[in-house]
């Protein structure tokens, strides 16, 4: 678990600011406010984030809800995520496949600097594959850089020409440096900046006349120094949708994440739009209240209320306290607390080819960290009750095998659990013929065996106390140039005659992997040879 720092790192630090983040529900269906998604295709893919504009360095959770024809696809629908900026918590790499628990994918973005993250999701069920984009902004410094804490109206007609106000702060520039940029299922146009002050941005919105969905929601990427090297960029995916509904009454697009175990204290981000900044809200899940961490205009942050009794899914609710309207309700579901049963494929080469492993269990919920013996595993699937992962490559320590704990981290709310045990086992090196079995200095010498070194670099070979030249390695096979004995010439013994080669010593042949500091050893199989020298002159009586 310890080496497992720079993912765990990463994902502890996900946070849950008060600037614009949200999803968006897919098209064309009418939608509630939301994210990306969108196509003809009859599987939909609603791409919600907890956080648009999150701080570099950190991660933000993104969920994909699949549905096809208007139901949930079936449970382990495999969803592809990848993104041009960043990487995906639980492997490190820009693109992850995490199949669905009662239609839900859930991963963790994370960003290593300020920059602009294009998220896409794919996925096909019964022959269709849907596709849906979020675009996630992260930046350098959440205390310098300007935000939005609310869109007045949220709705407004398709046919554009909504006076849109953007309420926030540290705001800058002049209409002709500012862009307001709105995408709908993939079309973008830009909306008509009339005025920028430090704390108000008024827009026209475009419009869609094109779709015809009666509700839209659109993703406003908002850019203010248009005329610098690189402007501040802000992403709103839950700022405005085109259509009309009551903005007072509270709309609950999804829940990120949209499971957690039954011992509560799941962190949950509700987006969707409508909440009360000024009186406040009450959460309820079924006819428990949960605590409220935060309230913005298009997200609500809780921690979900303890479930006494067998995981059972609840209705979630927001209630404005101070207009008394209520939202509509979005199923959260109680899992089991985890907990791990049995492994698969537990016994694997220090130094690969790596194969995937199965950990089965109960209770497991996607985004999860995965430890193998301390090191951090590759995540290629997560469901309610099984986890397949890769290991990754661990750095050997000393000729042993690395054995410890299997142990899974949920990033969403930190609790983790151990289980089994996992081996990287260090293949032992065998030396089985080497020739010629004499020579002089720089002959070539094959030797051939077993787990050998599989390159020079790692590649040590003595004959006896003095190093050989290595010029080719393989895991079977080493090829060297044999040294010069140190030894002086030997005297020729008959039938030698100067400079016939002679033997002046038996050494033994030693290999060391420096990956592993593992040694083969072949004793005294290797024959020396100098020139041999006339015997000296006999002295005369």
């Amino acid at each position: 678990m310890r080496r497992i720092a720079n993912v765990l790192t990463l994902a502890a630090a996900v946070v849950w600011l008060h600037a614009c983040a949200a999803d968006a529900p897919t098209a064309p269906r009418p939608n509630p406010p939301g994210g990306g998604g969108g196509g003809g295709s009859a599987l939909q893919i609603l791409l919600v984030t907890s956080n648009a504009n999150p701080e570099a360095g950190t991660c933000t959770l993104i969920q994909a809800t699949v549905t096809l024809n208007g139901s949930t696809v079936p449970d382990g629908t495999s969803v592809n995520f990848t993104t041009d900026f960043g990487t995906f918590g639980q492997n490190g790499l820009p693109l992850i496949s995490v199949v669905t628990q009662d239609g839900v994918a859930v991963t963790a973005l994370c960003g290593p600097g300020s920059g602009q993250a294009k998220v896409r999701a794919t996925a096909t069920s019964a022959g269709q594959t849907g596709t849906a984009n979020l675009t996630i902004v992260f930046q350098s410094s959440s205390n310098t850089l300007p935000f939005v804490s609310s869109c007045s109206p949220s709705f407004g007609p398709k046919e554009g020409g909504t006076v849109l106000t953007l309420t926030g702060g540290r705001f800058f520039g002049s209409p002709a440096t500012t862009r307001a940029q709105f995408t709908v299922n993939g079309v973008t146009k830009d909306g008509i900046v009339q005025s920028v002050s430090e704390n108000q941005i008024v827009v026209l919105t475009p419009g869609f006349p094109e779709f015809a969905s009666p509700g839209l929601q659109a993703q406003i990427t908002l850019s203010l120094g248009t005329n610098q090297a690189q402007p501040d960029v802000l992403s709103l995916p839950a700022c405005f949708s085109y259509g009309a509904q009551d903005s007072g009454t509270p709309v609950i697009a999804s829940l990120l994440p949209a499971s957690g175990t039954s011992e509560g204290g799941t962190r949950v981000t509700i987006v969707g739009s409508g909440f009360s900044t000024a009186s406040g809200v009450q959460v309820f899940f079924g006819t428990l209240e949960a605590t409220v961490v935060s309230v913005s205009f298009n997200q609500v942050v809780v921690l979900s209320p303890l479930q006494v009794g067998d995981p059972t899914p609840v209705e979630v609710t927001v209630r404005n306290i101070g207009n008394g309207q209520v939202s509509n309700g979005v199923t959260f579901t109680y899992t089991e607390t985890m907990i791990i049963t049995g492994v698969s494929n537990n016994i694997q080469p220090l130094g690969g080819p790596f194969s995937p492993m199965t950990i089965f269990g109960r209770g497991f919920q996607a985004p999860i960290a995965v430890s193998l013996a301390g090191w951090a595993a590759v995540i290629q699937s997560v469901s309610a009750t099984e986890v397949v992962v890769v290991p990754s490559a661990p750095i050997a320590q000393g000729c042993g095998d690395i054995t410890g704990e299997i142990e899974i981290t949920n990033l969403n709310t930190g609790s983790s659990v151990d289980g089994s045990s996992f081996t990287y086992v260090v293949e032992q090196p065998v030396i089985t013929d080497v020739q010629p079995l004499f020579g002089l200095g720089g002959v070539q010498v094959t030797i051939t065996g077993i787990n050998l070194p599989d390159n020079v670099a790692d590649a040590e070979v003595k004959f006896g106390s003095q190093f050989a030249v290595v010029t080719s390695a393989s895991s079977n096979q080493i090829v060297v140039d044999a040294p010069t004995s140190i030894l002086p010439s030997p005297v020729c013994i008959p039938p030698n005659d100067p400079p016939d080669p002679q033997t002046v010593a038996s050494v033994s042949i030693v290999v060391t992997d420096r990956a592993t500091a593992c040694v083969a050893t072949s004793a005294g199989v290797f024959q020396m040879q100098l020139p041999c020298v006339a015997p000296p002159p006999t002295p005369t009586p």
